[in-house]
């Protein structure tokens, strides 16, 4: 989605361009000044231009920011990419439309290595949580490790007393995960497989 003062934006530049080429079929109508004409179908370009330029800085910059703070989140500061993130964060506020196209695609290719290199390293813990009496304790439990840092996936089961979590090991640990729902009145127990 657009932000609605951007769209607002083009829109009005676009009625601008309607309201110039208009007026070039005026001029053709009557068969002006060629050099005027030539003139006019430039203001038109000009325009074009401008507006295509607002839309891609816009919408480029702010995923690019976007993607840099999600790289920097997703790198635990050993994920062998740092020296690049580094780079492009530091490049962004200066980069030109044309390289921000660019940097689009290293942060892009960067981002993925992370994801695919993260899951990789996922672990995952059962917990059997004896006072988990209800699907109202189970949604609970699931919103409470949820806010923890490093967790991926909560699955939990009120009827089996149970929760699965998939979290990452470089941000977060069994016992924390364990701590934090003691902290909240549960009782977790590492499940026996």
């Amino acid at each position: 989605m657009l932000p609605k003062d951007l769209t607002k934006d083009l829109k009005d530049r676009l009625k601008s361009i309607n309201g110039q080429v208009e007026g070039i079929i005026k001029m053709l109508d009557k068969s002006d000044n060629p050099a005027q004409i030539l003139n006019q179908f430039k203001a038109v370009n000009k325009g074009f231009e401008k507006a295509q330029h607002l839309l891609l800085d816009e919408v480029f910059r702010k995923t690019l920011a976007i993607r840099i703070a999600e790289a920097l989140e997703t790198c635990p500061g050993n994920c062998g990419q740092e020296e690049k993130i580094a780079t492009i964060r530091k490049q962004f506020p200066n980069l030109n439309l044309y390289e921000l196209t660019d940097k689009m695609k290293e942060i892009e290719s960067i981002y993925e290595f992370l994801q695919t290199n993260t899951e990789k390293n996922m672990q995952t813990i059962t917990l059997t949580i004896d006072n988990m009496v209800c699907q109202g304790c189970a949604e609970k439990i699931t919103d409470i490790l949820k806010e923890l840092e490093g967790i991926k996936k909560v699955k939990t089961k009120a009827i089996q007393k149970s929760v699965r979590v998939e979290f990452n090991p470089d941000k977060i640990n069994e016992s924390e995960i364990e701590n934090a729902l003691t902290k909240s009145g549960y009782e977790p127990k590492k499940a026996v497989i």
